[in-house]
């Protein structure tokens, strides 16, 4: 994690905000493009100095699949309509909160993984009795096309409509009563996420401060997670109606008397990953599936597209999608974790964004996708897949090596 303001490199995320913190603190934080990552460090710095901390939200958060540290607590209800998301707890719990902590953190805006957001009418729900607000901005937005990384970009005011992100646009949506600025309680902060080592980011974020400075809102940037923080969903396509072998070749035993579906999953299971995402159409299937997140894809005649988008929207707040089919039957656990390594040393210097498995130079499944990609994946129609973003980003595409031809092999194409 690396932290910046106008000083330069800060060691604290309070220090790069310039918070001094009052008793009994309450922070409300809105925005897009890392508002559960800027939440969840605080509340470590914040455990970690002493603090007894409570993470809370007023809207719907993603469930944390991680131990906590100890003096963090999350304070929220089940969602019963939304599998995997928390809600907020109610007004007089989270009253009740701000006495019984030192400092309580409150996710307070909703923005579907998207970099930038604008608010909708009812949005942001922040306390009255916010002693900050801190909005947050993903700088991966910058130079992308506005319908593809902006939350609700058709709401946007006219005089702020265009094609695509540029520093004119984003103090414009920050610094504004109605965007960034809109309900904001207590004192204003702004923290700019993602910059992630871009020179075209850090020149932004440098620039934006400058600029946020005149209107006397005081900013931060950096890039709030590392290569050990990435959360990457693995999501297994198991919803095919396999058409040319006949019946359901999932459940066909390829020779030592389990379903094919069973060495995927087998495979994928010992995996250092958040989250496992099965999408099929089966109950056959979803019943294999143990303790992994099932979701029925009940249009699967839409395409292996419309399964990877289920996975992706269960996915929530990942960084990265690993894409596996379970029609490759000898897959091994090691091959994907050579994969998963490569990806995150990528990300360590910047570069590929996108690996893929290949043998003899050919591309084969599975595939990682970093979620800047989320807008073009979850456009995707049909039987199109990930082959298309590779095509269109091979400048970002790393590829490694499967052991044997065996691992690549779908049952249709047996050895």
């Amino acid at each position: 994690m690396e932290l910046c303001n106008f000083r330069g490199k800060q060691e604290s995320i309070s220090e790069a905000l310039q918070i001094t913190l009052p008793e009994h603190a309450v922070i409300s934080v809105t925005g897009s493009g890392g508002k559960t990552s800027l939440i969840f460090a605080w509340a470590k710095e914040l455990a970690r100095s002493g603090k007894k901390v409570a993470i809370t939200t007023t809207t719907h958060m993603l469930r944390h699949a991680e131990p906590l540290d100890e003096g963090i607590t999350i304070t929220a209800k089940d969602d019963p309509e939304r599998p995997g998301k928390l809600m907020s707890p109610g007004d007089e719990v989270l009253e009740r909160l701000r006495d019984e902590y030192d400092v309580v953190l409150i996710e307070a805006d909703g923005s579907r993984g998207m970099p930038l957001k604008w608010p909708a009418p009812w949005e942001p729900v922040v306390p009255e009795y916010s002693d900050f607000t801190v909005c947050v901005a993903g700088l991966s937005a910058l130079g992308r096309n506005t319908a593809d990384v902006i939350y609700r970009a058709d709401d946007l005011p006219d005089r702020l409509k265009r094609e695509t992100v540029d520093v004119n646009l984003l103090h414009a949506m920050l610094s504004s009563r109605e965007g960034g600025q809109k309900n904001a309680r207590g004192e204003f902060r702004v923290f700019m996420n993602q910059v992630d080592d871009d020179i075209d980011r850090l020149a932004c974020a440098y620039r934006m401060q400058q600029i946020l400075g005149v209107f006397g809102i005081q900013s931060a940037w950096g890039s709030l997670k590392s290569a050990d923080d990435l959360k990457i969903a693995v999501i297994l396509e198991a919803a095919g109606s396999s058409k040319r072998f006949g019946s359901n070749k999932l459940l066909h035993d390829p020779g030592d008397g389990l379903p094919m579906v069973s060495h995927v999953l087998d495979a994928v299971r010992p995996l250092d990953v958040p989250r496992r995402i099965l999408v099929t159409q089966y109950e056959e299937v979803a019943g294999l599936a143990g303790d992994f997140d099932v979701v029925m894809n009940d249009c699967p005649d839409l395409g292996i597209s419309h399964s990877m988008q289920l996975g992706i929207e269960a996915a929530g707040d990942a960084d990265a999608y690993m894409f596996c089919v379970c029609d490759q039957p000898w897959l091994s656990t090691a091959t994907l974790e050579r994969m998963l390594e490569a990806y995150k040393e990528e990300y360590k210097k910047g570069t590929a964004a996108i690996v893929s498995l290949a043998f003899e130079g050919k591309m084969y499944n599975p595939k990682i996708f970093s979620s800047k990609y989320r807008a073009e994946l979850m456009s995707l129609s049909g039987d199109t897949g990930g082959r298309q973003l590779t095509d269109a980003h091979a400048d970002a595409l790393l590829c490694v090596e499967a052991e044997s031809e065996a691992e690549v092999t779908d049952i249709d194409r047996p050895v």
